[in-house]
């Protein structure tokens, strides 16, 4: 699927996006049960074989919208590290969650979290993609000598921060991603010296 993925042309990969951000839009509007083939393609003011070229029904448009979101949530909060330099949490910045700024950029996605009737399964795909992220590619340095490397502890770390975004989504996004970015960072701070990127 990513080879194919690849090969795609700019046109292909702009359609495929359209369609995409009209499953998302209509699952806010009228929950993802109530989304059919015919709503998506109306939204995106395509036909339904342009829909089939690149999908065999919502489900697999489905599959693929949580996989992207997925990657990119993993893939944004590793861009400006280098691996192998140790980072001092006293010395991040707002800048430094980039993160929160993505979350924000894509309110529209995750506002599905926020939903009775959205994309099955999705509750759980944000704290297992900051955990997978934690525990593969963080070693934390605490602050005194406790253990915050396990995967349990990482566990924790992932759900409590999924727990906060989710509870500024709540919200309605009031506070600026660099507020939240900051508050993130505080908590950090109080468990960690620093950290190094795998």
């Amino acid at each position: 699927m990513e080879e194919k993925k690849k090969k795609l042309s700019p046109q292909a990969e702009r359609t495929k996006r359209q369609f995409k951000g009209a499953f998302t839009d209509l699952i806010n509007e009228k929950g993802f049960s109530h989304v059919s083939v015919t709503d998506i393609v109306q939204r995106a003011k395509y036909n339904r074989a342009t829909f089939y070229l690149y999908y065999l029904d919502k489900l697999h448009l489905t599959e693929e919208l949580k996989t992207e979101m997925f990657q990119q949530i993993k893939r944004t909060s590793m861009e400006r590290y280098v691996p192998g330099k140790e980072i001092s949490t006293q010395s991040m910045d707002s800048d430094s969650f980039e993160l929160v700024a993505f979350i924000y950029d894509n309110r529209s996605f995750f506002n599905l979290y926020l939903k009775e009737d959205t994309i099955p399964g999705l509750y759980k795909d944000l704290p297992r993609a900051i955990f997978e992220l934690l525990d593969e590619q963080f070693t934390f340095i605490p602050n005194g000598d406790h253990d915050i490397n396990s995967s349990q502890f990482k566990l924790y770390m992932a759900h409590g921060t999924a727990g906060l975004i989710l509870d500024w989504a709540e919200k309605g996004y009031q506070k600026s991603p660099r507020e939240v970015a900051g508050e993130l960072i505080r908590i950090l701070q109080a468990i960690a010296a620093g950290f190094r990127v795998e």
